[in-house]
């Protein structure tokens, strides 16, 4: 009996430790199992790493060279820019270095030769081709007025004096102011031309008022002071209207001096300063109109009847 239980009991010890065994070998199945699929995920995720950072280099080697080719490309630019920049700045240097001399030329030639004073040559050329004698009352208001003084006198015309600075405040501050100037612009005719004239003829002629402005009166006594000093003043008794404000057209010009008064002499006032281009383009015409009025051309002397205006100041 004892001996039969015994065998149960062992039995059953066998059967717990089989059962025991066969569980113990199902985990070490399952934990093998896990483990190679650990280790496989683990394989794969390591190697998409590796993967990645390759891809990460062979961009980044990518970008470096294109980085390094710009950077090239720049300096290429750049040495280029600098070249053509360097090649402009010689050729401006060049060209100020030639305008400098060129200047400096002109200067030297101007300071030695001094330019002919284009208006006043040209009315001495159509006095010349018609010819016609006037009278030239100078100033020395241009820097180069005074060189054409020889050519008046050579060609026969007659000159006069106006006045040196035709400053309207300086001329008519004083008699003394006054004379003072006239003699500034005598000796200027006399040293270029060796004429000592004594025909003159006042700024703004003897019936200006904007003396007034200055020295009230002073015409009054100029004209009987200038008389009794030895000077002739001229008047004029039509003018051209070339020194009115705005300036004339040439053919206002000739419509002016087709006004002919009564008088004989008739003593047409016309200007030759640079700025007067009109006047050169309607004298040729003026000088017809006359000859064909059958009027005769002569210059002023002493001798000549004056026109002279009514004295306002």
């Amino acid at each position: 009996m004892n001996a039969v239980k015994q065998n149960k009991l062992l039995k059953y010890i066998l059967i717990g430790c089989a059962a025991v065994i066969l569980i113990l070998s199902v985990v070490l199945c399952v934990t093998a199992a896990k483990n190679k699929d650990l280790k496989n995920g683990g394989s794969a995720a390591s190697e998409a790493l590796v993967s990645a950072e390759r891809e990460k280099e062979s961009l980044d080697a990518v970008r470096a060279s294109e980085a390094e080719s710009y950077r090239n490309q720049l300096n290429e630019q750049s040495s280029v820019f600098a070249d053509e920049k360097n090649a402009l700045n010689q050729t401006i240097a060049d060209l100020n270095k030639q305008l400098a001399e060129k200047r400096a030329a002109e200067a030297a030639a101007n300071a030695t030769k001094p330019s002919p004073n284009p208006t006043p040559q040209e009315v001495l050329k159509i006095l010349r081709d018609n010819g016609v004698k006037a009278t030239f009352f100078v100033t020395a208001r241009s820097k180069n007025s005074s060189h054409y003084m020889k050519d008046i006198v050579a060609e026969g015309h007659t000159i006069a004096l106006h006045t040196y600075t035709h400053d309207y405040a300086k001329v008519y501050a004083s008699e003394e102011a006054y004379f003072a100037d006239l003699q500034q612009i005598s000796d200027l005719v006399y040293n270029e031309t060796g004429v000592r004239t004594n025909l003159i003829r006042f700024p703004g002629g003897s019936s200006n008022t904007v003396s007034r402005k200055y020295c009230s009166g002073i015409m009054t006594r100029l004209t009987q002071q200038v008389a009794d000093k030895g000077y002739v003043y001229f008047d004029w008794n039509i003018t051209s209207g070339d020194a009115d404000k705005g300036g004339s057209s040439a053919q206002k010009i000739i419509n002016n001096c087709r006004k002919v008064p009564s008088s004989n002499a008739v003593i047409v006032l016309m200007h030759d300063s640079v700025e007067k281009r009109t006047t050169v383009e309607a004298l040729p015409e003026v000088i017809a109109y006359y000859k064909a009025a059958g009027c005769k051309f002569a210059a002023l002397t002493e001798s000549t009847p004056p026109a002279h205006q009514r004295v306002a100041n």
